[in-house]
């Protein structure tokens, strides 16, 4: 039977106001999982292998004449062997470093960042990152640094600037966690998809042209919002392979729903136990098809979306909000990868 208690728990070596990761992403370097997050502490992120049980912090150059670094949302990729990070926070926009040198490949924007996660389109990834003041959802390449116009070498053939393929999407971020917006591939084609302006649930393309809609939810009541936004209860989103098609996962209050953006159909609401819901991630296990959620009174909870249930209990370690929840593998098991407000990081074996 699986136990309701972490399979690795781990207090990350740092934290002013109490040790905890605000946010991470997963990579795999060498053949390793490693966890990539930030304390949210002036120009420092940091590296966990759960394997191992190993920390390591970086510390980052500043990436304006500001002299703080913020960093609530963060997002990782390995490009050519070496780890890639970027992210921002209310009061700083997005901007993006070489984790191991701190050195800045991308200077802060001019608007400040909700969430940042990294979405893998087969042969390529990007970085998805939401505006903190609702304006957008902006998709970076992790592989391009921006020019340096200091370098005093003019017969150096121009670089690629990641300005010239960042393209910006008409959806916007409510959640401050990675799962804000959703990427990944829709019938081969790269997809983005998040709340809109208009209320609703939208599907646009990585091109930044709009591809479908979902019906409201005017039933999604509670929400100060939900009279002016109908959809905007929705708050996290994912993709995830049900039946062999791709469906999108979307969560809010204590609602999990899952939709066909072909049709734009939601399927009938689950209603999840404990607080409202703050994260969420989805993948294939096993050939079924997974949701985790995070919730703002620290329950997490693993659905099977075919059968509809919640798998084994709710894991409740943490006292307050859940900061973040992604589905892994490590050592060849499928595990789920959890942090939590002033808490530990956490590997959980999936319930079955």
């Amino acid at each position: 039977m699986t136990s309701n208690e972490p399979l690795i728990s781990s207090l990350a070596p740092f934290g002013t106001f109490g040790s905890h990761m605000y946010d991470f992403d997963l990579i795999t370097l060498d053949g390793q999982l490693l966890v990539v997050g930030t304390p949210d502490e002036d120009c420092r992120a940091c590296t966990w292998d759960p394997g191992a049980d190993r920390w390591m912090t970086y510390e980052l150059d500043a990436p304006d004449e500001e002299s703080f670094t913020e960093l609530t949302s963060l997002c990782a990729a390995v490009v050519d062997g070496r780890i890639v990070i970027g992210g921002g926070g209310d009061h700083q926009g997005f901007a993006m470093w070489d984790l191991t040198t701190g050195r800045v490949r991308l200077s802060a924007q001019d608007y400040g960042t909700a969430s940042a996660v990294r979405a893998d389109f087969g042969g390529y990834s990007r970085f998805v990152v939401g505006a903190s003041s609702f304006t957008g959802v902006d998709l970076w390449d992790p592989s391009l640094t921006e020019p340096d116009d200091d370098d005093g070498d003019e017969d150096k053939p121009e670089q690629p600037s990641p300005y010239d393929s960042l393209v910006s999407v008409r959806l916007w971020c409510k959640s401050r966690t990675s799962s804000a917006a959703a990427a990944g591939l829709l019938d081969g084609r790269p997809v983005v998809v998040g709340g809109h302006p208009s209320g609703v649930v939208a599907v646009w393309d990585v091109e930044g042209r709009p591809l479908a809609e979902f019906d409201s939810l005017d039933r999604l009541a509670g929400s100060e919002d939900s009279g002016r936004f109908p959809g905007a209860t929705l708050t996290d989103f994912a993709l995830v392979v049900v039946d062999g098609r791709t469906q999108v996962v979307a969560a809010g209050q204590q609602r999990l729903l899952v939709g066909d953006p072909r049709s734009g159909e939601w399927g009938e609401e689950l209603t999840v136990p404990g607080g409202e819901i703050v994260c969420l991630d989805a993948d294939t296990v096993h050939g079924v098809p997974v949701a985790v959620t995070g919730a703002e009174d620290g329950t997490i909870c693993v659905w099977d979306l075919t059968e509809r249930r919640v798998l084994g209990r709710p894991f409740q370690k943490y006292d307050s909000e859940v900061f973040g929840v992604r589905l892994a593998e490590l050592h060849g098991r499928p595990v789920v990868v959890s942090s939590g407000r002033f808490s530990s990081v956490d590997v959980w074996e999936i319930p079955s």
